[in-house]
């Protein structure tokens, strides 16, 4: 569902913050509320916990399980500030190493990052039993590798876990592909989307609204009139963009609701407005679609 609907809330009366709270301080850490919807901690260090992915963790678990869940997750943080690994031996920490994909306003210019498509950078995390954390660019700078050759071995790494499941869906009409893990790396995946889907010429409109999803319509070459084409693509951007509105929001882990182009391995963002109650795609787009003949 877009921003632009607010959903009641349960948790509307406050038991989330008042559990993050109690867990924070009893962990040594006093609390105020900063904006972007995010929980400061002060105590021995200072952290940030986003408020919008508490509440998308809880919705998925019963109400009795949220001082759990709370304990849990604002544990996990702490102990990843306070109890930093040592990431001097490159040779045990390479195995650990992942590309993760976050929303560009995550980049504080400290981490290990590089752009991976408009709203989003690929950034180079360490993958522990209890944790993800991300790498900066002096633990970076102190390994033999660096650089592409570092994004390369966490992509590597990503790949190895194993392939995300593959469903083949339809949206009011509009065939997409639905890829999606218990993984905060799915949307990683992305960057070898043609393994996964025959994708010729045209490419696919994607949508990666959250960290476990990647959903995909491939624009196959047809003999349909140039109209005909256009308003199929139309029908289908209508329906990955209100599927990434409805995800982003859910989360957890949310990244974009925008709506992308994926083409000959690059990925650019769709500006899409309306007129009346007409979509209507970019005319660089529209002409690409319009203007191709269909191979067989």
């Amino acid at each position: 569902m877009s921003g632009r609907h607010a959903r009641p809330e349960p948790w509307d009366d406050g038991t989330l913050d008042s559990l993050l709270v109690l867990v924070a301080e009893s962990l040594g850490y006093s609390c105020r509320r900063v904006p972007g919807d995010v929980m400061l901690l002060e105590g021995a260090n200072r952290l940030h916990v986003s408020l919008r992915n508490l509440r998308q963790l809880a919705r998925l678990v019963p109400r009795d399980d949220w001082p759990a869940l709370v304990s849990d997750h604002v544990t996990t943080i702490v102990t990843a500030i306070e109890e930093p690994l040592d990431l001097s031996d490159f040779d045990l920490a390479q195995h650990l190493l992942r590309t993760r994909i976050y929303p560009a306003e995550a980049d504080n210019g400290v981490l290990a990052a590089r752009p991976f498509a408009p709203g989003l950078i690929e950034v180079v995390v360490v993958d522990t039993p209890t944790t993800v954390r991300t790498v900066t660019n002096e633990e970076m700078d102190g390994w033999p590798v660096s650089g592409d050759a570092l994004f390369m071995l966490g992509r590597a790494n990503v790949r190895a876990d194993g392939p995300l499941q593959l469903d083949e869906q339809d949206l009011s009409g509009v065939r997409v592909s639905v890829l999606h893990g218990w993984t905060f790396y799915a949307v990683t995946h992305l960057a070898w989307l043609e393994e996964y889907l025959p994708l010729g010429p045209h490419g696919a409109l994607v949508v990666a609204p959250n960290r476990s999803l990647i959903v995909a319509h491939t624009l196959r070459p047809s003999d349909a009139s140039p109209r005909a084409r256009y308003r199929a693509a139309v029908a289908a951007a209508r329906e990955l963009q209100a599927q990434a509105h409805r995800a982003y929001e859910d989360g957890p882990g949310s990244l974009s609701p925008h709506l992308y182009w994926w083409r000959g391995g690059e990925l650019t963002l769709l500006e899409t407005r309306y007129e009346g109650d007409a979509l209507v795609l970019p005319e660089e787009f529209a002409t690409v679609l319009t203007t191709l003949t269909a191979e067989h």
